[in-house]
């Protein structure tokens, strides 16, 4: 089934990502695009809004028709707004031509006092988000998928499934190896303070992580995944393992805390997020 898939476009700043992962999407998965560009026009310049708009227009229609055969197939509009995480949210929660999944390129300026974009959407929409890094692997692709088996609560369960699905979907669309990863919980404060060696944890859980992991997988007929059981921190162990495999892509759940809970435990997928270096689909469970 075709999906219909969003697209942030960032072109004042010769910022293609966004499209060109697009680009690549499409021609795989079948997918129809939507193309948005949120203006960022100074009141004060010297150009008037219609010339800026009109220029614009023109920039981003000569890139869709140079990146993609039927360019008249893509949907393009612009967008005079500053909340764009709020536009994007409600076009998403929207009955229109329902939105499957959004591209985004990353924009790393997170700080303690300041939320990004990218971080508002992860905790808000109701569909994937894939948060493309610059980075460009050249080893043969691969798809990491993140797996929580630590929490048998019904929330956890179904992230997992989310995963698993994308996995596949994108893995038999693009013809990519699938691996996938569960990080032995350790606490990050008995590996700061010493009191926990990382790496005799590892070979004591190990055994018993991997075999629970394969069984896990084979439940979805998922037997020929390769498993990696690394100890420690997601936050950690996730960007490295990834580095390691040199993964185009990383699904991960994101179970979006909000308030002072989401402030003092944070997101296991945005402190991942945080340290990557590659393609991030974000998944979410929609709100009941």
């Amino acid at each position: 089934m075709d999906k219909h898939v969003l697209v942030i476009a960032d072109i004042e700043d010769d910022d293609f990502l966004a499209l060109e992962k697009a680009q690549e999407i499409a021609s795989t998965i079948s997918a129809s695009l939507e193309v948005v560009k949120f203006t960022n026009y100074d009141s004060d310049s010297d150009e008037t809004l219609d010339h800026y708009i009109t220029r614009l227009e023109k920039a981003l229609d000569g890139l869709i028709e140079k990146m993609f055969d039927n360019s008249d197939d893509v949907a393009r509009k612009f967008i005079a707004r500053e909340e764009i995480d709020e536009w994007i949210v409600e076009r998403c929660q929207s009955n229109r031509h329902p939105i499957d999944l959004v591209i985004k390129g990353g924009h790393r300026t997170e700080s303690l006092f300041h939320t990004p974009t990218d971080w508002k959407l992860m905790r808000h929409l109701p569909c994937p988000i894939l948060i493309a890094s610059h980075t460009k692997w050249k080893s043969s692709p691969n798809i990491l998928m993140t797996l929580d088996l630590s929490h048998n609560d019904k929330k956890h369960k179904q992230l997992n499934e989310l995963a698993l699905e994308w996995g596949k979907y994108w893995a038999q669309a693009n013809h990519e190896e699938l691996h996938a990863v569960y990080s032995i919980p350790i606490a990050k404060p008995l590996l700061e303070l010493e009191i926990v060696d990382q790496r005799e944890v590892e070979l004591k859980k190990a055994p018993a992580a991997m075999d629970k992991l394969k069984t896990y997988l084979a439940q979805y007929e998922m037997d020929s995944v390769t498993c990696h059981v690394p100890a420690g921190p997601p936050e950690k162990t996730i960007p490295h393992l990834a580095g390691e495999l040199h993964s185009d892509l990383v699904i991960m759940g994101c179970l979006g805390r909000e308030g002072v809970t989401g402030f003092l435990l944070g997101n296991t997928a945005e402190k991942v997020l945080h340290n990557i270096r590659t393609d991030c689909l974000i998944l979410k469970l929609p709100d009941n």
